[in-house]
């Protein structure tokens, strides 16, 4: 599979779980979390986070569309994703024991992924 075939995958995902986390984000908080899953609080994180993983996904799509620079948006992914899979890690006691593994998993592998195809795409 090329790259640039990853990165629209990656991309799609992306935007799927952002306009899941938008649109349904007390779903989600509950599938996810042990408590507190569908709070407010929960609910205004998680749109954040999709919101976040939307306009991530549809300036990669953009930039590829368009075969512009790619690479920064693909960073900054990179970086997110790192991110996520820190918290993760130390919220692991407020998620479901199924869901911690998947969600780590993802996205260290998102993470990893994504700082890969910056620089295959640069």
């Amino acid at each position: 599979m090329e790259a640039r075939d990853l990165a629209v995958g990656l991309a799609g995902g992306r935007i799927a779980i952002g306009v899941v986390s938008l649109v349904a984000p007390g779903r989600l908080g509950r599938a996810m979390m042990r408590s507190d899953g569908d709070s407010r609080a929960t609910r205004l994180i998680l749109r954040a986070l999709g919101a976040r993983d939307l306009a991530l996904g549809l300036g990669v799509l953009t930039a590829l569309d368009r075969d512009g620079p790619v690479h920064g948006w693909l960073r900054a992914s990179a970086v997110v994703d790192g991110l996520d899979a820190v918290g993760c890690l130390l919220a692991r006691d407020q998620l479901r024991p199924t869901v911690f593994p998947a969600a780590a998993g993802a996205a260290t592998g998102g993470a990893l992924l994504s700082g890969w195809l910056s620089r295959e795409l640069a």
